[in-house]
């Protein structure tokens, strides 16, 4: 791979992107290619590395809400996207209401992310009868997947291309570099690389703690603001739904949609419900159900299981004889159904694309699990903070002080409880709850945790105690930008992703333009 040598980094560049994720990348490529002169710095190497130095390094105040940071993110290129999930999923028009911007100014912005994703941003059809009779929800809009997840081989030509962005791998900004309040450049240890403007696109821990350790370098320079409101998302499964007609559940499946993307339809509150009844705005899906138990009834899945117990030589957990007759009531369907997931596994091991089944295993005789993805409002007191312990280049640790808080679980269950009176009021289906309210806010709970989703923390704004303003230009540094989940002012049901490098092409526009 011809990427540039550190010698390079001598030289002085237009821009510089710290960050090569897919925000970065995309950021990187639209400057080069409108003409500027880019350096874009990366932590890691071409792949992410067991073990790799501590790069976020923090100390986790709650380590029950918040996952470790060494598996939440990845220092490599593409980012995280070498073990995201793929989604792709714009942000609700309510959503904006917390925002500077509006869900119009982004909708353009959506499409080229979408674009450089190798997806679809907004995706919407029309639900089964019975659903389209929501009055409170509403099963419109999808999430949808391109057919490779991974940016660093989407984009592996471009990388390599001779006629690029200067990509520098394994060079770890240290440090912002400045004269007065203008950004010269960054540090990478005992080295400068310069440049007339400089982006962080390092993900939303790895651009806290830039902003962090320039705070510590010159107190005041940020407002109080910076690292409040650290946000992330709920998810999780509570409930199983049962359709009055079976037939719906195939609306509700992955689904090709051409150009080998794939959709999935999802369930979503009205803004008024999420006005009126003071909840936070979640999405529902339907997901498939565990295929050990045969509870379900479905060949398909009673064949794959069986066939995994035999490859284990007969070890697992439970009676084979349900799944034997789960199997001998539909044996065409259930061989056709195991060829077609030995297929789909084989070629996911052979592209590391993921493989999208079409049809969903149930849970329950008739019933599906159902999925949650919730937002989660910001709080003061989530907070990113420096440590007074060091990591491996001497600099201090991040403190993440993150709770998933009363507020936000009890709104899910009330979104889950308004759901299932409405599909009822629709006769479109019912949810089934394994407990009573007070063990449903037990289960979201138990599940209430992430750290994948770094949301927050230098929220944009228009007023002076917002870190940056709606063109992604930091507040009192000049020539500093950010495009990461930190920028959010709160973070929807959606995942961030899609806006995120809607983000970053919108501000590699505006700095083409000046």
């Amino acid at each position: 791979m011809p990427l540039a040598p550190h010698s390079a980094l001598d030289s002085e560049f237009d821009v510089c992107v710290v960050g090569a994720g897919p925000a970065g990348l995309a950021c990187a490529f639209d400057l080069h290619d409108a003409g500027l002169k880019v350096a874009l710095l990366e932590a890691g190497g071409a792949n992410p590395i067991p073990g790799e130095p501590d790069v976020r390094a923090a100390e986790i105040a709650h380590p029950e809400f918040h996952d470790p940071v060494d598996i939440v993110a990845a220092s490599a290129l593409g980012g995280s996207t070498h073990w995201w999930g793929g989604r792709s999923v714009p942000f609700d028009p309510i959503d904006f209401r917390h925002w500077p911007l509006s869900y119009d100014e982004l909708l353009p912005w959506w499409d080229k992310a979408a674009d450089f994703l190798g997806s679809k941003s907004v995706s919407e059809s029309a639900p089964p009868p019975a659903f389209a009779k929501l009055e409170n929800f509403d099963a419109l809009r999808d999430e949808c997947w391109g057919p490779e997840l991974n940016m660093g081989r989407r984009w592996r030509q471009r990388i390599a291309a001779a006629d690029g962005p200067a990509i520098f791998t394994n060079a770890r900004v240290t440090g912002i570099a400045r004269d007065g309040a203008r950004v010269t450049g960054v540090r990478l240890g005992d080295r400068t690389l310069r440049a007339k403007k400089v982006i962080l696109t390092s993900g939303g821990l790895g651009t806290l703690k830039l902003l962090l350790l320039m705070q510590r370098e010159t107190p005041g320079v940020f407002s109080d603001a910076l690292g409040r409101g650290y946000m992330g998302h709920l998810t999780g499964s509570i409930s199983l739904l049962a359709p009055s007609d079976r037939a719906d559940v195939q609306a509700f499946t992955p689904r090709d949609i051409g150009g080998q993307i794939y959709a999935r339809r999802r369930m979503r509150p009205t803004p008024q419900t999420i006005t009126n009844e003071h909840i936070v705005n979640i999405a529902f899906w339907f997901e498939n159900g565990g295929a050990n138990n045969p509870e379900h009834g479905d060949a398909t899945a009673s064949a794959r299981y069986l066939a995994t117990r035999m490859m284990r030589f007969g070890r697992g957990e439970g009676a084979l004889g349900p799944h034997v007759a789960n199997v001998m009531r539909a044996p065409l369907s259930a061989a056709s159904g195991l060829a077609t997931a030995a297929y789909l596994l084989a070629a996911a091991r052979l592209t590391g694309r993921h493989p999208r089944h079409t049809r969903l295993t149930p849970a329950a005789a008739n019933a599906w699990r159902l999925d949650y993805h919730a937002e989660q409002p910001p709080h003061a007191d989530n907070r990113i903070s420096l440590a007074d312990t060091l990591d491996s280049a001497g600099l201090p640790k991040l403190k993440i002080d993150f709770r998933m808080q009363d507020e936000e679980i009890e709104a899910v269950v009330r979104a889950h409880e308004l759901l299932g009176a409405d599909l009822q009021h629709a006769n479109a289906g019912k949810l089934i709850f394994a407990g009573d309210h007070a063990e449903r806010i037990a289960s979201v709970r138990a599940a209430a945790r992430d750290g994948y989703h770094q949301l927050g923390g230098a929220a944009m704004g228009n007023d002076a105690a917002n870190i940056v303003d709606t063109n992604l230009a930091v507040r009192n540094v000049e020539n500093l930008y950010i495009a990461a989940g930190s920028v959010f002012p709160s973070g929807g049901q959606a995942n961030p992703t899609l806006t995120i490098v809607a983000l970053a092409r919108r501000l590699a526009a505006h700095i083409a333009r000046k």
